[in-house]
């Protein structure tokens, strides 16, 4: 009998569908009154290994890139996963929850250790 409630309890919640979140700061931007957003991927290329890092601005006071407004997944505990390994992954991981890129563009130094790509998103429309 246990068996039986315990599969379908998994059955349930696997095909729930969960709600859509993009976290910030604890702040859920899908919940506020923001029709776009930024999606700032910087990627620093370095002697041992690149480094990503994903920041959400969404016209916040005192944006900044930090470790505060930077994007992570949840996982299904509501916990926060490492960060995103390739900045494709970030902006579908952006795409799933709700919003679609409208432009981007691609700033770098000299050097070329540094770049930063920036996607302006635009919450989809619903039909």
């Amino acid at each position: 009998m246990m068996r039986i409630l315990s599969t379908l309890l998994f059955l349930f919640v696997l095909t729930t569908k969960t709600a859509a979140q993009l976290m910030v700061n604890r702040v859920d931007v899908n919940s506020l009154d923001v029709q776009y957003c930024q999606l700032v991927c910087v990627h620093r290329t370095g002697m041992t290994k690149d480094k990503i890092d994903i920041y959400i601005d969404y016209g916040q006071v005192n944006f900044q890139r930090s470790a505060y407004w930077e994007l992570r997944q949840i996982d299904s505990l509501g916990k926060y996963t490492e960060r995103f390994g390739t900045i494709m992954q970030a902006v579908n991981y952006v795409a799933k929850n709700g919003w679609e890129v409208v432009s981007f563009q691609v700033m770098h130094d000299p050097g070329d250790s540094y770049k930063q790509f920036i996607y302006l998103m635009r919450k989809k429309q619903r039909q």
